[in-house]
């Protein structure tokens, strides 16, 4: 079976797709990843890798300052204003190597599908929270970053969040159905889920996100899709230094978020260490940040890219963005989590989070303070059943094995599913 698997977004968008790519290849078949180029550094040496033009740093700028609703907006139009330019270079790259048989793709930016209907195969939405399919059980975790829903809206937000995702995009896209793909105009080709029949996956679990009992057979939650470090992998001198010179650390690290004042975060930080005692891993990729931070070396150390499997169980506490690859990474590893979110479904990981039990409350990163993380900081480490409820998810967390679960679906879809419809 080949598969064709479609990514764009963040790290936390693109890993996932790397360990189904890895388990695809482990039984037998043959994935192709289109992901962003700034990533193909992740990718599975053994995984044909296709660029995509695609500036995740472009999009970064373009949501800097924005949060909650702001946010979510800012990102969509980024993203589909820039898609004009991937689409040509994507046709060609992933089409290079003969048809597939299924086409698996990430709901960010929805493209997926019209490749799928251009190769007259199945196409399988991956959405890496529940953030498509409508339940009555609760709203779209799109709006997450907005006031709260009254219930009556929980099945409507979900294709108000569908029509979103690709809002910004629908000129360019038409072209290159037309022009490229040779495929024209129908009703619901810009919906990913316009289709009833299209399979689902999410790549989540079920123990932190049950299925809602309402949805459709086509959608599954399979458990977590999770990328482990090459067994080679050895941390470089100063982190393995750090980390041995005393107790577990707490890291800190909001992913692609881009900061809006390094230096009150650099101040927030280094409050937080002096008043709880407790050193820091920062994951910083600004450089004024990494400027304020780079003086205090016995209690801050400076990272710029270490795999989450292997640092999270040897930290104290995870502090984060509430992006759902970093939140599921914070889960399997049992640690306490404090989540201070920017906006689009983060506010939704925060607050499932803390409703588990396994995060104290924070709030809008625009909240954050010295004063404020320091107090979630200390009741994160010293909360004894904070870090049993966390250490009990992950057991059971651990136990699934979700990228096993995504590849048996995959199969079942590839022997007997019917395929996409030209128009």
């Amino acid at each position: 079976m080949k598969v064709l698997l479609v990514t764009v977004g963040s790290q936390g968008d693109v890993q996932p797709f790397v360990a189904l790519a890895s388990r695809l290849r482990v039984a037998g078949h043959e994935p192709v990843l289109a992901a962003p180029a700034l990533y193909q550094g992740l990718a599975a040496g053994d995984v044909p890798f296709v660029p995509l033009d695609l500036d995740m740093t472009e999009v970064g700028r373009a949501v800097a300052g924005r949060h909650g609703i702001r946010h979510l907006f800012a990102f969509a139009k980024a993203m589909g204003r820039r898609a004009g330019k991937m689409l040509p270079g994507m046709t060609a790259g992933v089409t290079a190597g003969g048809p597939a048989d299924v086409v698996v793709h990430h709901p960010v930016l929805p493209v997926g599908q019209h490749l799928a209907e251009m190769l007259g195969v199945p196409a399988v939405v991956a959405a890496p929270s529940p953030v498509l399919v409508p339940t009555r059980e609760l709203p779209s975790p799109a709006w997450s970053c907005t006031i709260r829903l009254p219930a009556l809206l929980n099945r409507p937000s979900y294709p108000a969040a569908r029509y979103l995702t690709g809002a910004w995009c629908r000129r360019d896209v038409d072209g290159w159905r037309r022009d490229t793909l040779g495929l024209g105009r129908r009703p619901g080709r810009h919906d990913p889920l316009g289709d009833p029949s299209v399979t689902v996956l999410h790549s989540f679990s079920r123990h932190v996100v049950p299925r809602p009992a309402d949805w459709p057979a086509t959608a599954h939650v399979t458990g977590y899709w999770f990328t482990r470090s090459e067994p080679a992998w050895a941390p470089p001198r100063r982190l393995a230094g750090f980390l041995g010179a005393g107790g577990p650390p707490v890291y800190l690290g909001f992913g692609s978020m881009p900061v809006d004042s390094p230096a009150a975060l650099a101040e927030a930080i280094t409050m937080a260490a002096k008043r709880t005692g407790v050193r820091f891993i920062v994951h910083c990729l600004n450089p004024e940040l990494r400027r304020r931070l780079a003086g205090d070396n016995k209690r801050i150390l400076l990272v710029s890219q270490v795999p989450h499997d292997w640092l999270f169980p040897r930290t104290a506490a995870v502090v984060h963005h509430g992006g759902a690859g970093t939140t599921g990474a914070a889960v399997a590893a049992g640690r306490p989590q404090v989540i201070w979110p920017f906006g689009i479904d983060q506010h939704f990981w925060a607050a499932r989070m803390t409703g588990l039990g396994v995060a104290v409350p924070a709030g809008p990163v625009r909240t954050l303070t010295g004063d404020r993380l320091a107090r979630a900081v200390d009741q994160a480490t010293s909360d004894l059943r904070v870090s049993d409820l966390a250490q009990d998810l992950a057991s059971r967390v651990r136990a699934e094995d979700g990228t096993g679960q995504a590849v048996a679906h995959l199969e079942r879809l590839a022997r007997g599913a019917s395929v996409a419809v030209r128009a």
